[in-house]
């Protein structure tokens, strides 16, 4: 069986990747000019953007920053989503 907390379609997991990718909109930026300042292809961003490609912590903490978001606001955003879940189970 599939551990769903590690799943790229999990509930979580699509919910900072939807921050991400509305914060990136948002603030008119391109998936292009987001990846130059990655220092990577357009394709990068689509894919992590649709879900074929996971994003690691370090990945996450550095797209945040470029967004002008706090990846600690988001990490503490889905922990309390997390407990909350946890509470109703």
């Amino acid at each position: 069986m599939v551990n769903k907390m590690a799943s790229i379609y999990s509930d979580e997991y699509q919910s900072v990747i939807r921050t991400l990718r509305e914060a990136r909109i948002n603030k008119g930026i391109t998936q292009e000019s987001l990846a130059k300042a990655l220092d990577r292809p357009q394709s990068f961003v689509a894919k992590f953007e649709n879900g074929e490609r996971r994003l690691d912590v370090v990945e996450f903490v550095h797209i945040a920053c470029l967004l002008s978001l706090d990846p600690a606001v988001a990490v503490k955003e889905l922990a309390k989503k997390q407990t909350r879940k946890a509470i109703k189970e």
